[in-house]
């Protein structure tokens, strides 16, 4: 594993650091290493502790860049064959779950800026700071090694508070950096993504995606974190109207964290609750034994006009024409029901 491999160098034994992270060192033993991902942070936890090293993420990135081929296999072969950074960031995105399942990177592009967006599919109570700086500082020096374009960021932002002090950030990333933002993210000029990368080879790709594509479909689809926040929602209901804050805690973070978890995403919570209570309706008005009125209390209503209100604006019409029309109830019933059903 990299991260015990670049302690070492710093002077901490790998069985110090185990023990330091109360890990069992049967978990690094043979090809193929599994840490759970709680596991890991601590282990970086501890890794920064003991080698009193203060930039620990950045200082790995930069001594992980050069081996990332021998790090990573045949992702990191198939990333380096890519045409462009582009294409290396995109393919980085699809299969990053092969070599860690607790993080994301997400390639938002826009008109003229590209987003590369990392976090933590289930948020730590507070960011955690070294896994993240070498993250986003490994992609981008990667990038540079790969593409021989210098790359420089318009900005990088990172969600945990400034440390004492930032001129290795400045060294390495060259751009604004910005402390306590809404998310971890380098944001660059959506040109360089075009820019080509030198080891561009297409027809080894092609052969090492059909390897990667195999590889993925091995491993269960990750859930998505809405899907995570409606069943959590229905929970509430028809005890309680659902409120942000009742959610983020039983996620055990804080109501920031899980509105950027779901802008990560595309969507708000707002935006969830509404195609959760949408959802339910529907389903609802199908079964001819519930009143109207009833229904809008299991939705979590407070009273009977704002039910009627919030469907007219979902539907275009009342609850009483909509029930009298199955048909269409037929045509509205969604995935957020069915989860539902299956979990009663």
């Amino acid at each position: 594993m990299p991260l015990v491999g670049f302690t070492a160098t710093l002077g901490v034994p790998p069985p110090e650091l185990l023990r330091a992270a109360r890990l069992d060192p049967a978990l690094f033993a043979g090809p193929d290493i599994d840490v759970p991902h709680a596991d890991e942070l601590r282990l970086w936890a501890a890794a920064a502790r003991l080698s009193g090293d203060d930039d620990f993420g950045l200082h790995l990135a930069e001594w992980l860049a050069p081996r990332a081929e021998e790090s990573f296999d045949v992702l990191a072969f198939a990333l380096r064959c890519c045409a462009t950074l582009g294409e290396h960031y995109r393919r980085a995105s699809r299969y990053l779950r092969l070599v860690h399942e607790g993080i994301y990177l997400n390639v938002e592009e826009g008109p003229e800026l590209a987003h590369l967006v990392h976090g933590h599919h289930v948020e730590p109570a507070d960011p955690p700071r070294h896994p993240v700086e070498g993250f986003l500082a490994l992609t981008l020096l990667i990038g540079r090694r790969w593409s021989g374009v210098e790359l420089v960021p318009r900005e990088v932002h990172f969600v945990h508070a400034r440390p004492a002090r930032s001129s290795d950030h400045e060294r390495i990333f060259r751009s604004p950096v910005h402390f306590g933002a809404a998310r971890n993210e380098l944001v660059l000029d959506r040109a360089l993504l075009a820019s080509p990368q030198l080891h561009a080879e297409p027809r080894l790709l092609a052969v090492l995606n059909r390897q990667l594509d195999g590889l993925l479909s091995e491993i269960p689809e990750r859930e998505r974190f809405r899907d995570v926040v409606e069943r959590c929602m229905m929970d509430e209901l028809p005890d309680r109207e659902p409120s942000i804050a009742v959610i983020a805690e039983k996620q055990h973070m804080s109501p920031r964290t899980l509105q950027r978890r779901l802008a990560n995403e595309g969507t708000s919570f707002v935006s969830v609750l509404s195609d959760v209570r949408r959802a339910l309706a529907v389903r609802y008005l199908r079964d001819q034994r519930i009143a109207i009125g009833e229904v809008g209390f299991l939705l979590g209503f407070r009273d009977v006009t704002a039910f009627h209100r919030a469907f007219r604006r979902w539907t275009g019409t009342t609850p009483a024409k909509y029930r009298r029309t199955p048909q269409a109830s037929d045509r509205e019933t969604t995935g957020v029901s069915a989860r539902r059903e299956q979990s009663r």
